[in-house]
């Protein structure tokens, strides 16, 4: 009985981690389809429309490491430069934020 229970709980704790997994995962594939075009692929700004439009790397940026979650969705609903994001919903606007602040964080 004690092992079905080990076995039950070692079970439940894999699976738990699958929809962070999932979520970093959409996170990333939306940073790619709606950010990187002017942030870069790693977060640096690397790119012609950054150098163009003056926008800050997000790759070790201390600032957006250290906001929260909440703080750095209403920063990126109140920039006019974040246009093509005003379609995206509040949840994945927290997946984008997530994958931003992994980014500034280096992770």
């Amino acid at each position: 009985m004690r092992f079905h229970v080990l076995a039950v709980t070692a079970a439940t704790l894999a699976l738990a981690g699958v929809p962070t997994l999932a979520r970093a995962a959409d996170g990333a594939a939306l940073y790619k389809s709606k950010c990187a075009m002017c942030h870069g692929e790693t977060g640096k700004a690397d790119t012609p429309a950054a150098k163009g439009m003056k926008v800050p790397a997000l790759a070790g940026n201390a600032e957006v490491a250290g906001m929260s979650d909440a703080d750095l969705i209403a920063k990126i609903k109140e920039n006019k430069k974040h246009a093509a994001l005003k379609s995206l919903s509040d949840a994945d606007l927290a997946l984008v934020a997530g994958y931003a602040k992994g980014l500034a964080s280096g992770k």
